[in-house]
């Protein structure tokens, strides 16, 4: 037994800052043909968050500022029916008060031929990647349940007591003092970060002290690169010597400005910020139960730099690389090791009602690749049911008005964006996913 489990500063800093009005909660979405058999997907359920323990973990409050996570009363996980048609929207969900109640919520929305799962993290629990560990935890499981695969040899062995480890980052204390000197870089990215004042996707902005949800949440559309295009997205990238990564930043900040200058929103002229998350697992990290191993790096663009599409790619690759080379992505994470130290800090943090990015970008990668069931044409076949499709809705904070996830699954390139209803109509946002697109069709035309 690893609990109580004191929260690391990251952890720490999402619970601060979970709002009533702005849940810091993501979702997934699986799209299956077939339908679910009930015993084996909650026998399955129950197998895999066994392998992960933050997510079925409670949040205790130890002292003032300082939580643990402790076990949670021995019950089974929540699974939800509902008789819903698949293909939809989403149905009305609500925040996971994460001190009263685990982090993960699961659903099931049935249809005549086709069921949709759909799982809720609260953030604290894990990042993207750490859910999408649990994720093959599950299929595997299922898979097993229903009789195709054997769960013995199918799941790897996990470590849970590798959790104790998890805000370490791989750093020793000699890895630490050796790389603290490339950080005076980030102390100026830090600087940047407060000098610069980001500017809002639009001016219809709830104040930080809104109350409740929207009626419509989560809200959110997705549209997919087909095989295709999305091979052409990989080697325009690797012929211009960067990764699908700087492009896609690239195409944001295109879409971005198009979009608000087409709103006639501003003055053409206030910063651009986009947040991007930054996976900080080792290799040491790959037998560890799902947990944050993420911080964030700040791309600060003006509108007036994106007359010159090459020229601003190449200073995207050359501002990550560098991110990467003297591993900047720690900076964040120091902040708040910084902030969590003082009484107070991470709250002060999280409360001020001011935008800190104008959206934010996280690219998951492949995160369903290595998974160890059979696949046709590219999708997993768990069991009695074929994953068709997936989406990714990352959380959005005050003033932060959408939320981009780009990930690749059956060889092709999604992208989801989860977007505040109250500040964005539903046109409004369908219209900026579709510029981002848009400017991706033609970042892949570059090869032809």
């Amino acid at each position: 037994m690893i609990f109580p489990l004191p929260l690391v500063p990251f952890e720490a800093y999402m619970l601060q800052d979970d709002r009533p009005a702005y849940p810091m909660n993501f979702f997934m979405r699986l799209r299956f043909s077939g339908r679910f058999d009930r015993p084996a997907l909650e026998s399955a359920l129950a197998t895999a968050v066994a392998r992960h323990p933050l997510l079925s973990a409670r949040v205790q409050q130890r002292r003032r500022n300082r939580f643990d996570w402790v076990a949670a009363d021995a019950q089974k996980p929540d699974l939800h029916w509902a008789p819903t048609p698949t293909g939809g929207g989403y149905p009305r969900c609500t925040g996971i008060p994460l001190p009263a109640q685990p982090g993960l919520r699961t659903y099931v929305l049935e249809g005549e031929a086709a069921s949709d799962l759909l799982l809720q993290f609260h953030h604290c629990c894990c990042d993207g990647l750490g859910a999408f560990a649990f994720i093959r935890d599950l299929l595997v499981a299922y898979a097993s349940a229903v009789g195709t695969t054997s769960n013995q040899t199918a799941l790897a062995p996990l470590d849970e007591q590798r959790l104790r480890r998890r805000g370490a980052y791989g750093l020793t204390p000699g890895r630490l003092l050796r790389m603290l000197p490339r950080q005076l870089v980030g102390l100026s990215g830090v600087r940047q970060f407060f000098m610069h004042s980001p500017v809002t996707l639009t001016s219809s902005t709830l104040p930080g002290g809104a109350t409740s949800l929207p009626d419509e949440y989560p809200a959110a559309y997705t549209r997919e690169f087909d095989e295709n295009e999305s091979a052409k997205l990989r080697s325009v990238a690797a012929q211009c010597g960067t990764t699908v990564n700087d492009l896609l930043i690239r195409d944001l900040f295109l879409a971005l400005g198009q979009w608000r200058s087409r709103r006639q929103e501003g003055n053409g002229r206030g910063w651009l910020r986009m947040s991007v998350p930054v996976n900080l697992r080792t290799v040491n990290d790959r037998r560890l139960p799902a947990a944050n191993v993420v911080s964030m790096v700040f791309l600060d663009r003006r509108p007036e730099q994106f007359t010159n599409r090459r020229k601003l790619l190449q200073g995207i690759h050359d501002e990550m690389q560098l991110i990467k080379r003297l591993q900047l992505g720690l900076t964040f994470v120091f902040s708040l090791r910084a902030f969590h130290a003082v009484p107070g800090g991470l709250a002060r943090m999280t409360k001020a009602d001011r935008c800190t990015a104008t959206c934010v970008l996280t690219n998951l990668g492949a995160p369903l690749a290595k998974v160890p069931l059979p696949r046709e044409e590219g999708r997993l076949v768990a069991g009695n049911v074929v994953l068709e499709t997936l989406d990714v809705l990352p959380p959005f904070r005050p003033r932060t008005q959408a939320a981009f996830a780009v990930f690749r699954y059956a060889r092709r390139l999604r992208i989801t964006m989860h977007y505040d209803p109250r500040s964005l109509a539903a046109d409004q946002a369908e219209d900026l996913l579709a510029t981002f697109v848009q400017h991706g069709h033609e970042s892949a035309r570059w090869s032809e």
